[in-house]
């Protein structure tokens, strides 16, 4: 990315309408934290020792908010998620990428196939794994 693009994708950042709903649910939240904490502080100093817990509690709370709102601000909706899933699925399916190409030529098969030749204690067990796929059955709880 460029300089100017990321310039030009700033205000976009701060300014969509997802982000300005971010905002508003911001802007509720400290101030509601802030209000709940001064009032466990007059319960605090009332004798209630469960208060203070509270008291240190909901400053914790407007912090972990305020987290929350920073990493939904800084995340793309069209990369994570079902967006970004559907996304990657449209992707996939129109230009073939390094995943089909792997399983075109899968280089695994062919490492394995090399340490097999050194190592027929390998053979072996790959043989017997192969053996226990191919002969096994889905068990169930009724079917052991």
């Amino acid at each position: 990315m460029t300089p100017d693009t990321i310039g030009a994708m700033r205000p976009q950042l701060w300014w969509s309408r997802r982000a300005l709903l971010l905002h508003g649910v911001l802007l509720i939240w400290i101030p509601g934290c802030a209000l709940a904490c001064w009032w466990q502080v007059k319960v605090a100093l009332s004798g209630d020792k469960l208060g203070w817990v509270y008291t240190f509690m909901w400053p914790c709370f407007a912090l972990f908010g305020t987290v929350v709102w920073w990493n939904l601000i800084h995340d793309d909706p069209d990369t994570v998620g079902a967006r970004g899933l559907r996304r990657l699925q449209r992707e996939a399916a129109t230009a073939p990428g390094p995943l089909e190409e792997l399983v075109q030529k899968p280089p695994v098969a062919d490492a394995i196939a090399r340490a097999e030749e050194h190592d027929a204690e390998l053979a072996s067990y790959n043989a017997y794994l192969a053996a226990l796929a191919a002969g096994s059955e889905a068990k169930t709880w009724r079917r052991r």
